[in-house]
């Protein structure tokens, strides 16, 4: 169950993020400016972190990817950007609370991706009824918040 205490401190984190985000944002600073912050501090916090592990070398093994991969790479650090300054972005045009539960129905996405490039499929009925769930929420709060 790590997994499961990982995902809820990542969701505990975020929700702290957000929050913080939000007052930044609605404060002045721009989506652009927080997030040019997140990354580098984020850079210097893991080379912090893979310095004091020792991992420098097997950092490196591991960027060296066959060619097939490096466009995963770039894809998933891509995507990773553009994520992170479009949820600054809605925020700041809405709030943290409004942005973030829109935001949720991104295991949507993730299924149907992993599924159309990957060809994965872990769908059961608990993760469809509890996705339309999440769908309906949605829903609802889009339509309270216009």
């Amino acid at each position: 169950m790590i997994w499961f205490i990982y995902a809820l401190g990542a969701a505990i984190i975020w929700g702290i993020n957000y929050a913080v985000a939000g007052r930044l944002l609605e404060r002045g600073m721009s989506p652009q400016t927080l997030f040019l912050i997140d990354m580098i501090f984020g850079t210097v916090g893991m080379a912090a972190l893979i310095s004091f592990s020792g991992k420098w070398t097997a950092t490196f093994a591991e960027l060296q990817l066959p060619r097939s991969e490096l466009i995963w790479l770039f894809v998933a650090v891509l995507t990773a950007m553009t994520a992170a300054l479009l949820i600054f972005m809605s925020i700041q045009a809405k709030n943290a609370t409004v942005a973030s539960l829109i935001e949720v129905t991104y295991p949507f996405f993730t299924a149907f991706f992993a599924w159309m490039l990957f060809r994965q499929n872990t769908l059961n009925f608990a993760t469809i009824l509890g996705g339309l769930l999440i769908l309906a929420g949605v829903v609802i709060i889009a339509r309270g918040n216009r």
